[in-house]
């Protein structure tokens, strides 16, 4: 909600579990606890729509994250009718997005019930929309570089 931007929360999920992490009062501890994973290039990222939040996280917390596959690149790069992750989210998994919490102001403590939920829903379903994405990123197969170059390098050889 400002000019520049502030992290106040992150939003982190596995194949297993969700987590919201209050980057507010954890400031000091999200760089150094996330640091060996966000660098690590044997471990793909996702993210939607990533152009400011790698911005963020890099000002914020010295984080510069390896192997990133951001879904809304994806999106245009297959020439999806939307690269929103709304469309994503209805398109790949059925699940119409409620956006009511986007705009909301993420500094206030503590977040609400539906706040907390909204944090969770917006990531939970990501890494299936990568799983497809990747799939159809990779079918494309182009004479040119593959389509899954140009939406997430390959990450150094071991």
């Amino acid at each position: 909600r400002s000019f520049q931007g502030f992290t106040c929360l992150m939003q982190v999920s596995t194949r297993s579990a969700d987590y919201v992490v209050d980057a507010l009062a954890l400031r000091s501890h999200v760089g150094p606890a996330l640091a060996p994973i966000m660098h690590d290039p044997s471990i793909v990222k996702v993210l939607h729509g990533a152009d400011r939040d790698v911005e963020w996280l890099q000002r914020d917390f010295g984080l510069y994250i390896v192997n990133l596959f951001d879904t809304g690149q994806a999106a245009r790069v297959l020439c999806l009718p939307s690269a929103g992750l709304a469309f994503l989210l209805e398109h790949f998994c059925g699940v119409k997005a409620d956006k009511r919490y986007q705009l909301a102001d993420w500094r206030l403590r503590p977040l609400s019930v539906e706040m907390l939920a909204y944090a969770r829903g917006d990531t939970h379903y990501l890494l299936y929309v990568y799983d497809r994405l990747k799939a159809l990123l990779t079918a494309q197969n182009p004479a040119e570089i593959p389509p899954m170059l140009s939406v997430q390098p390959l990450p150094p050889p071991p």
